[in-house]
C-alpha cells in the first residue's frame, strides 16, 4: 500500500498537514513555522500552528497567532478561535470587543452575531441575545448554524413553538451535520414528538455512530413502544460498539 509521505509535499504548508494527519504534532509545527518565514501572508498556516499551540497548553503564543492573523486579514476560524480562548481566560470584555468590530468589517458572516447572542444569553441579557440570533439568520439566511442557534435559544428560553420550526430550517441547511441531528432530536423528544424524534436520532447515527446518541434513541423507541428495537438497540450500546 502507499504510504502518504510529508517528504514528498509541495511546500512546508502541505507537509505540515500530512504530519498532523499521522500525528508528527512537533514536526507539524516545524514545518508550518517554515511555511510563516517563506510566507508570512499564509493565514492558515498560521492558524493551524495557533491550533497546534493551543492544545499543548501554550495559549498566550496563540493568542497572538490568531490577533496577528487578523491584522492582516478577517479570518473568521482565527476570529472565532480567539473570542472562544479568550472567553477562556476570562477576558470577556477583549473577547466581546473582536467579536463586535467583526460586525463591522464581516459583513455576510453571521458567526460574530451568534456568539454575541451566546455571550448576551450567558450574561442573561435575554433581549440583547434574542436580537443577535435574529441578526446572524438575517446576515447570513443560508447558514444553518445561525438557524440552528436561534432555534436552540428559542427552545432554552420557551419561546413561541420552541425553536422547532427554526431549528427544522436548521436540518434543511445541515443533513451532514450528526451534532446537530442529535440535538435536533432532543427537541423534539422533550415536546413528545417521538417519531420525529426518533428520525432525527436514526440519521445522526447514520453519519456518525454514537453510543450516547443511541442512548438517547433507545429511550425514544420506548415511548413509541418499539421495545424490540429498544433491546436490541440496548445491546450494541452494552456491548460498547462505537
Amino acid at each position: 500500500m502507499y504510504a502518504y509521505s510529508p517528504a514528498l509535499a509541495a511546500s512546508p504548508y502541505e507537509s505540515a498537514l500530512q504530519l498532523i494527519a499521522i500525528g508528527q504534532i512537533t514536526e507539524a509545527r516545524r514545518a508550518l513555522r517554515t511555511e510563516l518565514r517563506m510566507r508570512p501572508e499564509h493565514l492558515e498556516a498560521r492558524y493551524n500552528l495557533a491550533l497546534l499551540l493551543e492544545d499543548i497548553g501554550h495559549a498566550d503564543d496563540a493568542l497572538a497567532l490568531y490577533k496577528e492573523n487578523l491584522s492582516l486579514g478577517w479570518h473568521l476560524p482565527s476570529l472565532v478561535n480567539l473570542a472562544a480562548l479568550l472567553e477562556k481566560q476570562g477576558e470577556i470584555d477583549s473577547a466581546r470587543s473582536w467579536l463586535e468590530k467583526a460586525t463591522m468589517k464581516m459583513h455576510d458572516e453571521a458567526a460574530p452575531w451568534y456568539l454575541l447572542a451566546a455571550m448576551a444569553e450567558k450574561k442573561g441579557d435575554i433581549s440583547t441575545a434574542r436580537s443577535y440570533f435574529y441578526k446572524a439568520t438575517k446576515v447570513d439566511a443560508l447558514n444553518g448554524f445561525a438557524w440552528f442557534h436561534l432555534a436552540a435559544f428559542k427552545f432554552r428560553q420557551h419561546s413561541g413553538d420552541d425553536g422547532l420550526k427554526n431549528a427544522a430550517k436548521a436540518m434543511r441547511l445541515l443533513p451532514h451535520c450528526a451534532p446537530c441531528w442529535q440535538t435536533y432530536g432532543d427537541m423534539l423528544q422533550a415536546r413528545k414528538k417521538h417519531q420525529q424524534a426518533m428520525v432525527a436520532y436514526q440519521k445522526s447515527i447514520a453519519i456518525a455512530p454514537s453510543n450516547e446518541t443511541r442512548k438517547h434513541l433507545i429511550v425514544t423507541l420506548r415511548s413509541l413502544g418499539e421495545h424490540r428495537r429498544a433491546n436490541a438497540m440496548q445491546r450494541i450500546v452494552d456491548i460498547g460498539k462505537p
